[in-house]
């Protein structure tokens, strides 16, 4: 009888494993630096493009604002109301179009108030102008604007 011990088992030889010319972990920390680096070239121009939409979005608000307060404006002095004069046309064409800018206006900097101006004489023409002008102040990438609206009515 033979014994345990006496029995050999007989096993295949493993062949030891190729190394690779870099171990598994410097290969995940240079994928870690590359994409540090490509994060650091993109995030400048992501931000001034997020920048940049954020101030266009707010001048072009701001444009249409103006259109809203020269509009309601010039609707508000080519009213008919019996005895007006020119003085009464101007400062009810002026009141209604500061209204609509006076909290609606948005800027970066400073707070910023419309010039709102209308035609010297309305009556003697039949036409009221209301013109309105702001200096708008963006972020940065935009630089100073001149935003301005005008609309004309006939006096009714």
């Amino acid at each position: 009888m033979t014994t345990m011990a006496s029995m050999s088992i007989k096993t295949k030889k493993m062949r030891p494993t190729p190394t690779l010319p870099f171990p598994k972990a410097r290969c995940i920390r240079s994928r870690k630096g590359s994409v540090l680096v490509e994060f650091a070239l993109i995030l400048p121009v992501f931000l001034a493009l997020l920048f940049g939409v954020v101030s266009f979005s707010a001048a072009l608000y701001n444009k249409t604002v103006l259109t809203m307060a020269t509009r309601e404006g010039a609707r508000a002095g080519v009213l008919f109301v019996p005895d007006r004069t020119d003085a009464i046309i101007r400062s009810s064409a002026t009141l209604a179009a500061d209204r609509v800018c006076q909290n609606n206006l948005i800027s970066f900097g400073a707070p910023v108030s419309a010039a709102v101006s209308t035609n010297s004489t309305p009556t003697l023409d039949n036409i009221l102008t209301v013109s309105a002008t702001v200096d708008f102040t963006g972020i940065f990438i935009v630089p100073d604007l001149v935003i301005s609206s005008q609309t004309t009515m006939r006096l009714e």
